[in-house]
């Protein structure tokens, strides 16, 4: 298996203008690719928070043991701060996809590597908020699904 390397002098930013502008159009839409990909946990983390609470018979949910309705509540409220972190990471994206676009008037490909995935890039600062996004939301989904488990064996 070859170990790519890649030269950390940025000379594989030289050359054509119109290499570098490539270059930044693809990080655009890699940017655009990383947006919806996280939009998409977003909306399915919603969903199933929904679908939980209002397909579920209310009164199921009221007859829960208190034990049980807390802990429904705290699943909803950590796959809720999972949404809200995703959320905050979708808009950092955001951002920084405006400022590559704002590199391809100057075809600044160093400039925009280093909004990407330089020092200040995107993973540097919001990486966080994706992994405890994705943490928060697989947990929290967990608890309303062993809550959901619970009432359909209690028939």
């Amino acid at each position: 298996m070859a170990v790519h390397s890649f030269p950390t002098d940025h000379s594989d930013l030289e050359g054509p203008e119109e290499r570098k502008l490539q270059y930044i159009t693809a990080l655009v839409e890699i940017a655009g690719e990383d947006a919806k990909h996280v939009n998409m946990y977003v909306t399915v983390s919603l969903t199933s928070i929904l679908v939980t609470l209002t397909q579920l018979p209310f009164s199921k949910l009221l007859g829960l043991p208190l034990a049980l309705r807390i802990i429904l509540v705290l699943g909803v409220g950590i796959a809720l701060s999972g949404a809200a972190l995703f959320f905050r990471y979708v808009q950092a994206i955001h951002r920084a996809r405006m400022a590559l676009v704002r590199c391809l008037a100057s075809a600044n490909a160093r400039h925009a590597r280093e909004l990407w995935a330089g020092s200040a890039g995107v993973w540097k600062y919001h990486s966080g908020e994706y992994i405890w996004g994705l943490r928060l939301t697989v947990a929290g989904q967990g608890i309303m699904a062993c809550v959901v488990a619970y009432l359909l064996l209690a028939g």
